[in-house]
């Protein structure tokens, strides 16, 4: 003991029932997804007639190595074509090259130094496919404005549900393998809490990834945001 006063450290909150969540995400986990949406955009910045999934996928790693990430928790999904059809961890990037008119998709997990975990999914039309520009367009609106209704603590399948109602309303099909528009993520592990679909009545808090993926008029779109359930509020990263 010294002789100089110390003082408490307390909560930043009161006691309450239930999970204790933070009202805001750890800076590690704002830092990881940050990588993640900066090296998706990477990918989509070589999207161009020509070049391949491969090459795609070194441009994302280019940028995950400039910010000090030498790992992922999951392949980088890199798809054209017939490829984006398809989101999986099981079918890595291949020499399929785009073509005149293509969809770009790219899904990227960094995991950071200090073992945080990121996820962010996002798409580029490449050339004049204004089918594809409309598909993309409709679906990151019905993306966004889900998330604008997103409560700290509903359960996955709520919000499932809320999505997929939009989704079919307007002519999507949903396309992931597994029946679902996203999953729980924390450092060092994802699907903890399982998947954001009809069956899972999970309360979500902390942070999940939130991720349709979905076709309209046989064109496959997808968008993905980290989302921070917190304690009064949710906050998308």
């Amino acid at each position: 003991m010294t002789d100089t006063p110390s003082r408490r450290i307390v909560p930043a909150w009161t006691y309450r029932p239930g999970p204790d969540v933070s009202d805001t995400p750890p800076p590690g986990l704002v830092a990881a997804q940050r990588i993640a949406k900066e090296a998706a955009a990477a990918g989509l910045a070589v999207a161009a007639e020509g070049v391949t999934e491969k090459q795609v996928e070194l441009a994302i790693s280019d940028c995950l190595i400039e910010n000090a990430v030498e790992h992922v928790w999951t392949i980088t999904n890199v798809g054209l074509g017939e490829n984006t059809l398809v989101c999986f961890p099981t079918n890595p990037p291949t020499d399929l090259a785009a073509v005149a008119r293509d969809v770009l998709m790219v899904d990227v997990h960094p995991v950071t130094a200090d073992g945080f975990w990121g996820d962010c999914t996002r798409c580029a039309v490449i050339g004049d496919y204004p089918e594809a520009e409309a598909a993309l367009a409709d679906l990151e609106k019905i993306h966004y404005e889900t998330l604008e209704k997103l409560k700290p603590g509903m359960p996955a399948s709520e919000l499932f549900g809320i999505s997929h109602e939009r989704l079919v309303a307007e002519g999507y099909v949903l396309l992931d393998q597994l029946g679902n528009i996203g999953h729980s993520l924390t450092s060092g592990a994802a699907y903890l809490h399982h998947f954001i679909d009809a069956g899972n009545t999970t309360p979500m808090w902390g942070a999940w990834a939130i991720e349709p993926f979905a076709a309209r008029g046989g064109i496959a779109v997808k968008v993905e945001d980290l989302v921070w359930f917190g304690r009064d509020g949710c906050i998308t990263l």
